[in-house]
């Protein structure tokens, strides 16, 4: 929402650095965090069942969260000029690096009221909190970069912001509530659950936000910061499509996996999803083009291949999901901490490769490759678990047809007028469509059944 207004108030170099210290942010949270929000609801919701055993619960990750968070935030603030040369080469950088640190110790002490909100049942308060903290940091975010001309800083004071809201509304609610008790064997309880989670957000920061920093290093920070606006155009994908169906997956899977023809299901369930997949990515890549040229200052707009590159990465990422189905179903959940490492190890080797080769545009086929290589890891793996006749022909050759109508609708399109370019974007959307939708051409007998067995699992949770 802030992209098109923070690429105008800032400059490529800018926001490039920026876009690097949102992924250092994101690092250092995730890691300082300790797997303690996971962690927090098994123990709140499982292990204990007492009212006081439960407050002491939340006092006790407060009080962890606390020393932790506070050490690490005075780490960087003193480490500040130490930190802005090993990210950026250059000393100037120190205030940015400082205001990061408030953002990473704000947004940690968030998780315990917002956890808290969730494991309470209390939907409407969290929708509630999480809006304001949105809204609280946009505002401060215009005001920061905008009037008071505060640059990279007022960005990301105005991310610090949103996050003091949900801070100073809910840590006095909790002191109050569960006082600042700590309980060793609680603690032990969390930190033994959560600790082994960094791992695995360790790799998936390696394979979603390292490039921004190799980039930086292997490239520039202009390039960065077209890479970031274009891979989060590319993005949205996972944010409309896979994160919903992330959702709702667990439970249609494991529905499913009850039932005698469940590797037909899963066959039909990847197939249509699929096509759900391809055709949102070729239709949100065109729009996330045309928003590009728009929305965003000229210079970024070279970066457009990158769109839908990461489009196609989202695409694997997809399917990677519906793979890893006999990694579910027979307990074996980590292999899929094993294959997100070896992806995310092959994924710095390509950007190391190939962003010297071909700068913003070889981290986007970094990115692309190395969910490729995820997907095509899980397919292997969990196929020795749980076979299931996966059409991988149909999703190839529905892959091969799209970026043939892509390439060839973006060359047609160049010399057109804006609106001219969407209408033929738009018609050339609708040509895909309906060859993706002949080519699936699923039985009307077969599409009974999967409706029959995904109606069945409603009425289950409904009884």
């Amino acid at each position: 929402m802030l992209a098109p207004f923070l690429t105008h108030a800032l400059s490529r170099d800018e926001y490039g650095a920026l876009s690097v210290l949102l992924s250092a942010i994101s690092l250092i949270a995730g890691i300082t965090q300790l797997g303690l929000g996971n962690a927090f609801f098994r123990a709140y919701g499982y292990d204990y069942e007492s009212r006081r055993e439960r407050l002491r619960v939340l006092s006790t990750l407060v009080a962890l969260l606390l020393v932790i968070s506070i050490a690490a935030t005075l780490a960087m603030s003193l480490g500040a000029a130490l930190l802005a040369s090993l990210l950026f080469q250059s000393a100037l950088l120190t205030a940015p690096v400082q205001a990061a640190a408030l953002v990473v110790l704000l947004q940690n002490l968030s998780v315990p009221g917002l956890a808290w909100l969730r494991a309470e049942n209390r939907p409407a308060l969290y929708a509630t909190l999480s809006i304001t903290n949105l809204l609280v940091g946009l505002l401060a975010t215009l005001l920061f970069v905008g009037p008071l001309h505060l640059g990279m800083t007022g960005a990301l004071l105005g991310t610090a912001s949103g996050y003091a809201v949900v801070v100073f509304g809910m840590l006095p609610v909790i002191l109050w509530e569960a006082g600042l008790d700590f309980d060793r064997e609680m603690a032990h309880n969390m930190l033994s659950f959560g600790v082994p989670l960094v791992a695995s957000f360790i790799s998936v920061w390696v394979l979603q936000l390292s490039d921004r920093y190799l980039l930086s290093r292997f490239g520039s920070l202009a390039e960065t910061a077209s890479y970031s606006i274009a891979y989060t155009l590319g993005n949205v994908l996972g944010v409309l499509v896979i994160s919903p169906f992330n959702l709702a997956w667990p439970t249609t899977m494991f529905s499913v996996a009850r039932r005698r023809d469940a590797p037909q299901l899963f066959k039909l369930i990847f197939r249509w999803f699929s096509v759900v997949l391809l055709l949102a990515a070729f239709g949100l890549s065109l729009a996330g083009k045309f928003l590009l040229e728009i929305l965003f200052p000229a210079s970024y707009h070279g970066a457009s291949p990158v769109i839908s590159l990461v489009a196609m990465s989202m695409v694997f990422y997809g399917i990677y999901n519906v793979f890893n189905v006999g990694i579910s179903i027979k307990r074996k959940t980590w292999y899929a901490v094993v294959l997100t490492a070896e992806a995310a190890i092959f994924n710095v080797v390509l950007n190391v490769v190939l962003i010297p080769l071909m700068g913003a545009l070889g981290a986007a086929f970094a990115t692309l490759l190395a969910y490729a290589f995820l997907s095509l890891l899980a397919y292997l793996v969990n196929n020795q678990m749980y076979p299931v006749p996966f059409e991988i022909g149909f999703f190839l050759s529905a892959l091969v047809l799209g970026i043939v109508f892509y390439v060839g609708a973006a060359f047609l399109a160049q010399n057109l007028d804006p609106v001219g370019a969407a209408i033929f974007y738009g018609l050339t959307w609708l040509a895909y469509a309906i060859i993706l939708l002949m080519l699936a051409r699923l039985p009307v007998r077969q599409l009974a059944r999967l409706r029959h067995a995904l109606s069945g699992r409603r009425e289950k949770r409904s009884i």
